[in-house]
């Protein structure tokens, strides 16, 4: 629980910082809302001592894109939007796998996820600062892939392991109002906690190919949680 406390600690000094600023015209004509961030994941817990024990710890980047809407339209404005997102992360490469078979093999992995999302504005008028949280609930992927790679543009995948988990948490940020033909537009940073239930991934650097080309590997018990800071721009219709 203790990074979503550290969460709400910071909405609550960029809610107090932005509010001081003056009023000026509000979003009245909002129905959609639209994001695209850079994703930024850092393991934690058990899960960050398993990639730090492979060497495979640090910094971890994606994608989201993601769509939100006004529940009234255009009727009033409202401080809440609802609507979903896409994400998608690279997880890296395992070292070079341990094989009887001749050829040029690596282990890939990746996580994507789809979510219900609620963010929460606080400030409706068109502030130069303006924060808000979010808190989400979907579907994560994880995903393994043993591929035997055979030229510069061509490979197989040899063996591909799907880890399907509940996904969710919450976040905070501050959008940083932009101008010009993007004055609608904001800068947004933000701070996550995404956690996973628990789930038995593929062990990093456990694969082996023996030499009929079949891939083994053990499997380790974890939850995939990370702190997640993204960098992006969300839009207004």
């Amino acid at each position: 629980m203790k990074p979503i406390i550290y969460l709400l600690i910071v909405l609550n000094c960029l809610i107090f910082s932005a509010a001081a600023q003056d009023k000026t015209e509000k979003y009245l004509e909002d129905k959609y809302s639209w994001y695209i961030s850079l994703n930024l994941g850092n393991a934690v817990g058990n899960y960050q001592k398993i990639l730090e024990d492979a060497d495979k710890a640090g910094t971890k980047g994606g994608l989201v894109i993601g769509g939100l809407m006004n529940p009234y339209k255009r009727s009033k404005a409202s401080t809440v939007f609802y609507g979903g997102e896409f994400g998608f992360q690279s997880n890296g490469r395992d070292k070079e796998p341990i094989s009887a078979s001749s050829g040029d093999f690596y282990v890939a992995n990746h996580s994507f996820w789809l979510n219900g999302v609620a963010r929460y504005r606080p400030i409706l008028w068109s502030s130069k600062l303006n924060p808000y949280a979010d808190a989400f609930f979907g579907a994560k992927l994880i995903r393994t892939s043993v591929v035997e790679q055979f030229g510069q543009d061509e490979s197989e995948i040899l063996k591909a392991v799907n880890k399907l988990v509940p996904n969710y948490g919450a976040g905070v940020g501050l959008g940083i109002k932009l101008s010009g033909q993007l004055k609608n537009n904001y800068l947004d940073i933000g701070l996550y906690y995404q956690q996973a239930d628990a789930t038995r991934i593929v062990k990093p650097n456990s694969v082996e190919i023996n030499s009929t080309y079949q891939a083994s590997f053990k499997q380790i018990l974890t939850s995939t949680n990370q702190v997640v800071l993204k960098i992006g721009l969300t839009g207004f219709l």
